[in-house]
Order: structure tokens, then C-alpha cells, then sequence
């Protein structure tokens, strides 16, 4: 985007009519001068009413801020600038995964193949605990869930020197270990932010013995872990502890384990969990919101307690146009790939997920090694690696869309969707609206990801208390940050979310509307 900062100034990036209509005053015979052939406008009325709720207290947005690999890796006051970018992202829940290795040693097998006699000790004060207690301590501190979770069983990566790869989570070690650490973390540390755990990444991928994949994992195999987990956490009072069902990625591996979820263990988990990382035209035509819309509709047949008492949630999300041999994403610094992130989040929430979290916040929490050397794995908002180049170290577009979208669709939030007046013929517009359950809060977010001007009228049917609109227009030429480098609005004018409000979307535009500043 162009540099631009701003101090208190407006923009002229709203079409006229929506200033003057959203106060209530008659525009129909009021038209800004036409910029685009009137042919190629497509206007259209959206209102949210009580009838579109799909979501009544929704969970919220969220962020993969796992344990750092290698801390001493951070550019000088690298901690602090990561806790003031947090501050300001303003995540409701973080997904935190560490590996069990860090931290587990002395390992003692007596020389038998009874596992049950193992032992082994635990080192909370190396760098790598050190570092997950920090992150622990600041989503307490801030009233953040956590989603935490080991990434696979021990010794994967190193000639699985553990054997627990055979039995992959089902091994016994696995749930004596889970309720050691959870122990200490909630028990003993007080860390009551952590609400799921996460029985491993991505179990549903399998690979060649060595790889980075559970490479003997079944479904019925992972079952098993599942249960032994809730036992163990059961025993020692953590009931209240959830865990997740799946952590499964794609469609194809999501069905599969929420179909035999839903027929054999409901009851094991606190949710559907999935993980997504779509091509970008999936997400341009609208084909995701129909993947999930029907991929709820068939595990919901199963059973009825989905979407309610276990919510369907997307715990990793990202996409796969512009990833590389080294797992790094070379489009997340434009604003094309802010935008499609938050039209994937605007569709995940149409299809009545109760929340999400992207993938991921800095790059300096995940490595790629080679036999010749270690790469980042770049997919985040920023970096925090003092080998990174500047611009890298600089916040990128899409931590501020996703900023906007996790301060307007807060934790708690009811969700509107108007499914029948939401999308173009070509399925390239969608939009979806919040209010608090006290009517104080709410707006609405929108995208147009068409490659032609559409012009939209909104307005929210419930009462949404507030005479001030703050509306941010989110394209590559128009986003605006301050003096502090955030974002900032666009507009703020006197209105109303109850007024009718009319907007003139650019292509590949996102526009959020607010009747609070979203910071």
C-alpha cells in the first residue's frame, strides 16, 4: 500500500449518499457522479434481522501463537514489540502447541516392554517452558482462551528414540504425559485460561517413518489416545478441560473423523476442529461457505449436539496459492491475501462456526531444517527474527483485516448472516453483521471480491445503540494506519447502524463498519 498515516483526518473513500442516508435524510434523487458505466453497478439492500442469527454467543477469532522454537533467535526488544502487537491484534483465544520433548527427559524403559514402568522427569526452566509460560501468563492476564497441545508424540524426528510411534497417541505414555503437563499448567500453575487440548496436530496426515507425520496413526488409533486423555485428565479434576475433536485438515479428513466422531465418541470432545488452507478461488466464488455448509448439514445428522454443545471451529487456517517447498506463504504480505483472509473468515462465520484462529502470528515461532540449514516458516503478521529484513519486521496487511475482524465480532457476540440477500450471481460478494448481547457494540464486515464497482445498502434490524459510524474501507490503495502504525478509520460520521447506509465497494475491497472504534 501507499505509506500513509493519519492524525484525525477523513477520507473521501465512501460514496456521498451514505453520509447523508445513514442520518436518515431522503438520497433517492441524490447520486455522487458516476465514475464507472452505471451497467457494470450492482446495487442491492442487506438487512440483518433477528431472523438471520446463525450464531448466538459466538466463541471468537483467534491466532496459532505457539511456544517459540528458539527465543534467543529475536531481534533486541523482540519480546516486547510481540506483546505490543498482541495488545493490539486483541486475540480472544490463541492456539498454543509445544513439543513434549522439550521438556520431558531421563528417560528409563527398564529395559522392558512393559510401558507402564517408564519414567522419565520433567525441566520446566529451559528456555522452550520458559517461553510457553510467558504466553500462558499474558492469556491469563488478558482473559484469552487457549487451545493447548503437543504437535506429535516423542522422539518423532529422532529415530523415535520414545517407541512410541507404533501406538502413536494411544500409547499410554501419551495420556500419563498430557495429564503431568496439564497438571502443572492448571493445577499447580493456576492457568485456568486453558480451556481444549489438543491431541495432537493434523492426525488424519500420515507420511514415511521419520517424517513430520503420525506415519502409523488411524482414526481408530487416535480414538484411542482420545479416551485415554479423558480418563487420565478426569482422574486428576481437570474435567473441565476439552478436548478437540479432530484437529483434522481438509475436507476430506475433517469428514472422515467428524463422521466417526459423531457415530462412536461424541461425548470425548468439546468440539469439531478443523483445519483449512484453501486455494484462493475457493475462497473469490464462494465455494468454501458451501463446502462447510455442507459438511456441517451431514456430520449435524449425526449428531444434534453440532454446531451447540460441540461447535464447529477452525483451529489452523491459511492458504495453499503461494506456498513453497520450505512451508513459507510468499503472498502474505499483500493486500490481496488480508482480504481473502478476511473473506474466509466472513464465510466460516456464515456457515455458523463458532470461531477460528489464523495461521499464524510471527514467523519466528516455527523453522524448516534442512541438511544444510534452517529456514523460518514465514506465514505470519510480522517477524520478530533479528535476521529478518526490515520490511518483514514490519506489521503486514493482513494482521490489520484480521485486527478489525477479531474487535468487531467479539467473544460473546451474536452473528447475523441474511443468507438469501448475501451473495451475487457469481458469488463473489459476502457480508456479515455482530451486535453485543447488551446492544451497546456492533457493525458489520463486508467483501467484494468481483472484479467490477457493486454498490450495497445495509442496515441492522435489532437495535444497536450509538450515534457514530467508524468505517473502514480495505483495499491495497486505501487502508490508512496512524502515527503508532495501526489502523485506523477511514470515515467516522454521525449515524446510525439502524439507518439505512449506502457503500460503494471497489473490487477487491473489504469495508467494515463499526459504532465503535475497533482498537
Amino acid at each position: 500500500m501507499k505509506k500513509r498515516t493519519i492524525k484525525g483526518s477523513l477520507i473521501g473513500l465512501v460514496a456521498l449518499t451514505s453520509l447523508l442516508s445513514c442520518q436518515g435524510n431522503d438520497t433517492s434523487s441524490e447520486k455522487p457522479e458516476e465514475i464507472i458505466p452505471i451497467d457494470q453497478i450492482d446495487k442491492d439492500n442487506i438487512a440483518f434481522t433477528e431472523d438471520d442469527i446463525i450464531n448466538d454467543k459466538f466463541g471468537g477469532i483467534g491466532v496459532e501463537w505457539g511456544a517459540y522454537e528458539d527465543t534467543d533467535k529475536l531481534i533486541d526488544g523482540g519480546w516486547e514489540k510481540i506483546i505490543n502487537h498482541m495488545d493490539h491484534l486483541g486475540a480472544a483465544r490463541i492456539r498454543l502447541m509445544i513439543n513434549y520433548d522439550w521438556f520431558c527427559q531421563n528417560f528409563d524403559d527398564k529395559g522392558n516392554k512393559d510401558h507402564s514402568d517408564d519414567t522419565w522427569t520433567y525441566n520446566f526452566t529451559n528456555k522452550y517452558a520458559l517461553n510457553m509460560l510467558e504466553i500462558l501468563d499474558y492469556a491469563q492476564k488478558n482473559g484469552i482462551d487457549v487451545a493447548f497441545g503437543a504437535w506429535n508424540v516423542i522422539g518423532q524426528l529422532v529415530n523415535d528414540v520414545w517407541g512410541m510411534m507404533e501406538e502413536v497417541t494411544s500409547d499410554i505414555r501419551w495420556a500419563k504425559i498430557t495429564a503431568d503437563v496439564l497438571n502443572f499448567l492448571v493445577n499447580e500453575k493456576g492457568y485456568s485460561c486453558i480451556k481444549w487440548f489438543v491431541n495432537s496436530n493434523e492426525p488424519n496426515l500420515t507420511g514415511s517413518k521419520g517424517s513430520s507425520k503420525n506415519y502409523n496413526n488411524t482414526y481408530e488409533i487416535w480414538e484411542q489416545g482420545v479416551k485415554n486423555v479423558r480418563k487420565a485428565l478426569d482422574d486428576i479434576g481437570l474435567n473441565k478441560i476439552g478436548i478437540i475433536g479432530g484437529d483434522t485438515t481438509g475436507y476430506r479428513g475433517c469428514d472422515e473423523y467428524f463422521t466417526n466422531i459423531a457415530n462412536r465418541i461424541p461425548g470425548y470432545v468439546a468440539d469439531y476442529g478443523a483445519h483449512f488452507y484453501l486455494s484462493n478461488i475457493e475462497v473469490d466464488r464462494g465455494i468454501a461457505l458451501n463446502n462447510l455448509r455442507e459438511l456441517a448439514k451431514n456430520v449435524k445428522k449425526i449428531d444434534p449436539e453440532f454446531g451447540k454443545g460441540r461447535p464447529f471451529e477452525v483451529w489452523e487456517s491459511g492458504f495453499i496459492d503461494g506456498k513453497t517447498a520450505l512451508d513459507s506463504q510468499t503472498a502474505i504480505a499483500t493486500a490481496s491475501y488480508a482480504i481473502r483472509m478476511a473473506d474466509f473468515t466472513i464465510q466460516c462465520l456464515a456457515s455458523g462456526m463458532d470461531g477460528i484462529c489464523y495461521w499464524d502470528f510471527d514467523d519466528a515461532m516455527h523453522f524448516m531444517y534442512t541438511a544444510s540449514a534452517t529456514y523460518p516458516k514465514e506465514w505470519g503478521m510480522f517477524s520478530s527474527l533479528a535476521e529478518a529484513s526490515a520490511d518483514k519486521q514490519e506489521l503486514r496487511p493482513w494482521y490489520h483485516s484480521s485486527s478489525l475482524l477479531i474487535h468487531l465480532f467479539k467473544k460473546g457476540n451474536k452473528i447475523y448472516s441474511p443468507i438469501q440477500n448475501n451473495t451475487e450471481l457469481d458469488n463473489s460478494f459476502r457480508s456479515i453483521a455482530t451486535i453485543s448481547q447488551d446492544g451497546s457494540k456492533g457493525g458489520f464486515a463486508a467483501v467484494n471480491a468481483s472484479l467490477k464497482t457493486v454498490t450495497k445498502t445495509f442496515y441492522l434490524d435489532d437495535e444497536v445503540r450509538g450515534d457514530k459510524l467508524y468505517i473502514y474501507n480495505f483495499n491495497k490503495d486505501s487502508y490508512l494506519l496512524g502515527s503508532d502504525g495501526y489502523i485506523v478509520p477511514n470515515y467516522v460520521i454521525d449515524g446510525s447502524l439502524n439507518k439505512k447506509l449506502e457503500l460503494q465497494f471497489a473490487p477487491n475491497t473489504l469495508i467494515v463498519v463499526s459504532n465503535t472504534e475497533l482498537k
